[in-house]
């Protein structure tokens, strides 16, 4: 089992525990998707482990979504009100398939931290969602997870890079360079490094 996946492993034990012990029930269920419009983010780590369970259908989608993912970061990046802005557009993710993940096993560990018990209508984009719909210790122990992948990527790489899903996802499937200045280079010239929302290579 690589490390991405025993993290995700682990953190659904961990969830699983945490939700019990604190007789929390969730209400997220399959076909609510409102999270699913969301800005995620992920580590090249995390995304080199999706990529081998894409169906071409899936790969296709990125390939077109990407693209699109790139442009508006470029655009965005330094907006403070970009993820909003973006949740409000009601862009899907490129894996939401009718209504439900189409990569639910290997989804992110982003993905896997957002939780809520409350009225899943509220998580909607036009929403008015209230301080503290999202469970925070949840998407702190996610985030965890997160922080031990990043210390893999660097033992292995030399360096983190972070970025968009769709648009990471893309530039994988591209090829990504392997050194840090070459990796730096690329996201300079699309535009996209740096900045408030932007890919950040650490």
């Amino acid at each position: 089992m690589s490390p991405v996946e025993a993290n995700w492993e682990a953190l659904e034990a961990d969830l699983a525990d945490y939700l019990a012990r604190k007789g929390l029930v969730p209400s997220c269920r399959a076909g609510c998707a409102a999270c699913c419009h969301g800005l995620v983010t992920l580590s090249r780590l995390e995304g080199e482990a999706l990529l081998p369970h894409l169906t071409e259908a899936q790969q296709s989608r990125l390939l077109e979504e990407g693209p699109k993912r790139l442009a508006l970061l470029r655009e965005g990046k330094e907006d403070p009100r970009f993820p909003s802005r973006f949740f409000q557009s009601r862009t899907p993710c490129p894996f939401l398939e009718g209504g439900l993940c189409g990569v639910y096993p290997h989804r992110p560990l982003a993905c896997r931290g957002l939780l809520t018990t409350g009225d899943p209508a509220l998580c909607a984009p036009e929403a008015k969602t209230p301080k503290g719909h999202f469970l925070a210790v949840p998407w702190r122990m996610a985030h965890r997870r997160m922080e031990a992948l990043w210390e893999e990527e660097r033992r292995r790489h030399g360096f983190v890079v972070i970025g968009e899903l769709a648009g990471l996802l893309y530039l994988l499937l591209q090829g990504l360079p392997e050194g840090r200045g070459e990796v730096e280079g690329l996201l300079r010239e699309l535009g996209v490094l740096g900045g408030r929302w932007g890919f950040q290579v650490v």
